[in-house]
């Protein structure tokens, strides 16, 4: 399904000694959190059961590093059946057992989309496919109805309407690989493409501000939304207002966050990567950035594993980061706030955000130690970059440079 590329024929995968810290440090945490014996079974932070967002979180830190294929084939496919058992009927994935044998229309799908894009990226990592076709695709399989079901959510909070679109994307693309379903592609530039482009503000380059958004709410959307221009090859425009944007989001310790949140951080340093090999506009200020932002996400290391918060600020410079929840029916999320206990320090996201966003700064860069072989599945589209694609590539440096 996928090929793995080297970022050039000639170059080995060279890992520093700063990419084997990262790499130690992520799989130690993975292997703390493991539950029982049954492969592919892990909670997402200490004191949980076993969790969906735990499990789908360990494969991509496990194929990050490139051990999830040294596994056996067996083991692989019981992990997927962890994710299988969580399909619905109608074909979307719910971490909600009453879900499982009810019909969402449009509406109603806004409480799985999220849960349907993790099963479905962990699908792509693990090489392996769902059990049912994504039926539950049928109404919005229209240029138009999906025009109006993007049109349709409140723009103001583009940080979590995004997040809804990806998983549509990431739905559509499985349904096209996996079930031979034919016009995909083009329904989604006929249909979603001219949406997301109406709602683009040009005066700032991110979705949402000309709707009462800030700039911050509109950068972390633009990550949910331009792995999708990156994945389907359309023309990305505003290129020098992203830049100022994500550099003038920045604060000074280099985070993307008061006191540091994996997601936030992560989409940062997103932008610095992709906004790097698009453009030349403020070039020295972008690496800069980069550089201070390597040094803000190792804050986050500790013997543990890759923290919520820097491990120099306490609880009064945090900033609870907002977790999205979907009501039944309803068109605007309400911002769940649940980051600012102290007793919550670890959580399994971390520990591939981290060290995926320092391989990508490492990547722009290529001089920081931090140069390694992590390996970046476009399938999974938050690894989606307009270096890579939907291709499978390892961030590696010839061992000379």
């Amino acid at each position: 399904m996928n090929t793995t590329t080297a970022l050039s024929p000639s170059a080995p995968a060279h890992a520093t000694p700063g990419y084997e810290r990262v790499k130690h440090t992520a799989l130690r945490y993975v292997a703390s959190m493991k539950i029982g014996e049954k492969p592919g079974r892990y909670a997402k932070e200490r004191g949980e059961g076993e969790s969906l967002y735990g499990s789908y979180h360990a494969a991509h830190i496990l194929d990050l590093f490139g051990e999830l294929h040294r596994m056996p084939a067996a083991d692989l496919d019981a992990w997927a059946d962890f994710f299988r058992a969580k399909q619905a009927d109608a074909g979307f994935f719910a971490n909600d057992p009453a879900l499982l044998h009810t019909a969402l229309d449009p509406a109603g799908l806004n409480r799985v989309w999220h849960w349907t894009r993790g099963c479905l990226w962990a699908f792509r990592i693990l090489g392996r496919t769902p059990s049912r076709p994504l039926a539950f695709l049928d109404p919005l399989a229209r240029p138009d109805a999906l025009r109006r079901w993007v049109l349709g959510y409140d723009w103001s909070q583009p940080w979590a309407a995004s997040n809804q679109v990806l998983g549509l994307a990431t739905a559509m693309l499985a349904r096209r690989d996996w079930f031979g379903e034919t016009g995909v592609d083009a329904c989604l530039r006929e249909g979603l493409y001219p949406a997301l482009e109406s709602l683009l503000d040009p005066r700032t380059g991110v979705w949402g501000t000309q709707f009462g958004a800030d700039l911050a709410n509109g950068i972390f959307a633009n990550i949910h939304l331009l792995p999708i221009y990156f994945a389907l090859g359309w023309p990305v425009s505003q290129l020098e207002r992203m830049v100022d944007a994500t550099l003038a989001i920045q604060l000074p310790d280099g985070s993307y966050w008061p006191g540091g949140s994996d997601c936030p951080d992560f989409d940062g340093a997103y932008m610095l990567a992709n906004l790097h090999a698009l453009t030349d506009h403020r070039r020295e200020e972008v690496e800069a950035a980069a550089r201070r932002y390597l040094v803000h996400a190792l804050q986050h290391e500790d013997e543990q594993g890759w923290r919520l918060h820097r491990k120099d600020t306490l609880e009064h410079g945090w900033k609870p980061r907002p977790h999205w929840q979907w009501p039944a029916g309803a068109a605007r999320a309400v911002a769940e706030q649940r980051d600012e206990d102290p007793k919550r320090t670890h959580i399994m996201l971390g520990s591939w955000f981290y060290p995926l966003s320092i391989g990508l700064v490492a990547h722009l860069l290529g001089d920081t130690g931090y140069e390694g072989p992590y390996r970046v599945n476009g399938h999974s589209l938050h690894q989606c970059n307009v270096f890579n694609g939907t291709r499978t590539l390892e961030l590696c440096r010839p061992a000379d440079t």
